[in-house]
């Protein structure tokens, strides 16, 4: 389970605001807001924690025991992704 704290981190690693958080993870920000508060997490229903770690995970972060960092993107998954860019530009210019 993560923890408030970590939460409101990776929100500041990743430049995300509370209420763009809350629109990704699919709930109300002053549900965001009670997580981020301390012992949001207890307060709230698992599953919707599990969604916002969802979230921010799909986001870059990663989650690690007392704390958060960026996830780096493996090299294969840079190149997948350059490639895709390569192909919406061709069709764009198209």
């Amino acid at each position: 389970m993560i923890t408030p704290e970590q939460i409101r981190a990776a929100r500041a690693l990743l430049r995300i605001e509370q209420k763009d958080l809350a629109r990704r993870a699919g709930i109300p920000v002053s549900t965001v807001r009670r997580i981020e508060a301390a012992g949001g997490t207890d307060v709230v229903a698992r599953t919707t924690v599990d969604g916002v770690r969802r979230a921010l995970e799909q986001a870059g972060a990663e989650f690690v025991e007392n704390g958060v960092r960026r996830r780096t993107t493996a090299p294969h998954d840079a190149e997948a992704r350059l490639a895709k860019l390569r192909a919406i530009a061709e069709r764009s210019a198209a």
